[in-house]
């Protein structure tokens, strides 16, 4: 009996201390409520808590999303908007106006508001001094100024307007929760202390590798591999430093600053442009999986991965060409499936496509698909599609890659995602942009072999394309890392960080809306 009386008396008095709780310690008791909220809402114990402790349905949470005006970009932000959409969040999407038709189209709670200024990527004054400017560093900070860092007053204007319409419509009632691109930078002066409204919550959206630095890694952008040692560490840290006198890091950090200060930013001083893309924001969404990734045990940005995307592709959809039947055909027979593309941002097609069209020819074991995406191949110079190849513009990847046994990229990230999610070996060869990091983190987790160069020539590409076929290692560590995507759902990791970003506004105190003046 002793015994049944000492397991009721460890039932009991934990229970009469909780019911004394909201007498003798209401602080105390308020916190517990909250935090039981925040990790029960969306389960069944979500009913037990009282109800003035419940989140605002879904459909009562409006969101707003940036995008620059870029294909490769705006696919990727649109898809995330609508998987919200589908859960009910009223959602304002920000982007030029070139995309308005898309927006539009993309799902009854999702309206269209533009930017102002240029209707796409750039001005057509600047896509004039770009084209005529040679691939390369110079080239490649021209794009950044004219892109993503002069874009941003128009950003910021188009936002304020909009922030303004919800606090007159709402006053304090609703958070202003912001989820931007994070190359659209229109959130950052108000954050920097410029006048204006701040958004309660800004997520931002990365489609790229982390460009933070870390004493664990060498550069962004200088396609290194960590290195490993006792004074591993300080190394890279020399390099860090060192690299911020690059001509185009220490130009693309000083263009941000002026523009910062320029708006009225009083903390104005960036630790370099690429950082900042990190850490401009509450929270960081980043495309992929951990695993993918070089360790770094110092971040503190608060970073969360969503995985990768089931269908990537032109939402108005894109007719297959002709011969796609070939491909099941040349698979029945045994043949491998090349796949080969270099992306919306860099498509120089001398420097991957043809070569790689040209140095497979006469391999009867393998049927090359290419796709040209930014130009149709009847007017793509020094073409020629051999009997063993098929060419077409455009081809979703998540009808191609499935298909696939390796693809040769230039590294952009997206694609190199797409193929890691399906198991796909690859070889990468790139060093524009985000590349050069993308393409030696596909070197260290041992998924492909990476060329390190923009134009590394016919024979590097056959060579490399006939050793991943010919080693099944990258093939199995591929298929390794694919199993992680499956722990991931892009739209329940979005609307995960969304809900927390609601508890978090709910659980401030309460402050009286003041715009900064």
């Amino acid at each position: 009996m002793s015994t049944v009386w000492r397991l009721v008396s460890w039932a009991i008095v934990p229970l009469i201390a909780l019911l004394s709780l909201p007498f003798l310690a209401p602080d105390t008791y308020q916190t517990l409520l909250y935090a039981a909220q925040k990790y029960s809402y969306g389960t069944l114990f979500e009913r037990f808590l009282p109800s003035s402790f419940s989140l605002p349905p879904r459909s009562e949470t409006p969101l707003f999303f940036t995008s620059i005006t870029h294909w490769s970009h705006f696919e990727k932000i649109a898809a995330i908007a609508v998987e919200l959409a589908t859960l009910g969040y009223p959602i304002t999407f920000l982007t030029g106006r070139d995309y308005e038709g898309h927006v539009k189209n993309l799902h009854p709670n999702i309206k269209f508001s533009p930017f102002p200024g240029p209707s796409g990527l750039m001005a057509p004054e600047d896509i004039k001094t770009w084209l005529s400017m040679p691939p390369g560093p110079e080239q490649e900070t021209f794009a950044v100024n004219a892109v993503m860092i002069q874009s941003t007053p128009n950003q910021h204007e188009a936002l304020q307007a909009e922030f303004s319409k919800l606090r007159a419509k709402y006053e304090d009632s609703k958070p202003i929760i912001l989820l931007s691109d994070q190359t659209a930078l229109g959130a950052l002066p108000v954050r920097r202390g410029a006048r204006g409204i701040r958004p309660d919550t800004s997520i931002g959206i990365s489609m790229a590798p982390l460009c933070l630095q870390s004493n664990d890694t060498q550069p962004f952008r200088s396609g290194k591999l960590p290195l490993v040692g006792p004074d591993a560490r300080a190394k890279h840290w020399a390099a860090h430093l060192e690299s911020q006198k690059e001509p185009h890091n220490k130009d693309t950090a000083e263009a941000l600053e002026r523009l910062l200060q320029k708006m009225g930013a009083t903390d104005y001083k960036v630790p370099g442009y690429y950082q900042i893309l990190n850490i401009a924001f509450d929270m960081l969404l980043t495309l992929g999986i951990p695993e993918f990734e070089f360790p770094r045990s110092d971040v503190t940005t608060k970073i969360r991965y969503y995985g990768a995307f089931d269908k990537v592709g032109r939402p108005d959809g894109d007719s297959l060409p002709s011969w796609w039947d070939d491909i099941a055909k040349a698979k029945k027979e045994g043949k491998k499936i090349i796949v080969v593309s270099q992306g919306t941002v860099a498509p120089v097609l001398s420097e991957i496509v043809l070569p790689t069209l040209a140095v497979l020819k006469d391999r009867d074991d393998v049927l090359v698909i290419a796709s040209t995406v930014t130009v149709e191949p009847e007017d793509v110079s020094g073409l020629v599609v051999p009997e063993n190849a098929r060419v077409a513009k455009f081809i979703p990847y998540d009808i191609l890659l499935p298909l696939a046994d390796v693809l040769v990229s230039n590294g952009g990230y997206g694609a190199v995602q797409h193929a890691l999610r399906l198991g796909i070996p690859m070889v990468v060869s790139g060093i524009g942009q985000d590349k050069a990091t993308t393409n030696s983190i596909v070197q260290w987790s041992g998924v492909g072999l990476n060329l390190e160069v923009r134009e590394p020539g016919a024979k590097k590409i056959g060579d490399a394309v006939g050793k991943v076929l010919a080693d099944g290692s990258f093939k199995k560590k591929a298929m390794e890392l694919s199993k992680h995507y499956k722990k991931y759902s892009v739209g329940k990791v979005f609307d995960k960080a969304v809900q927390d970003a609601v508890f978090d506004w709910k659980s401030k105190p309460y402050m009286p809306f003041v715009e900064k003046h």
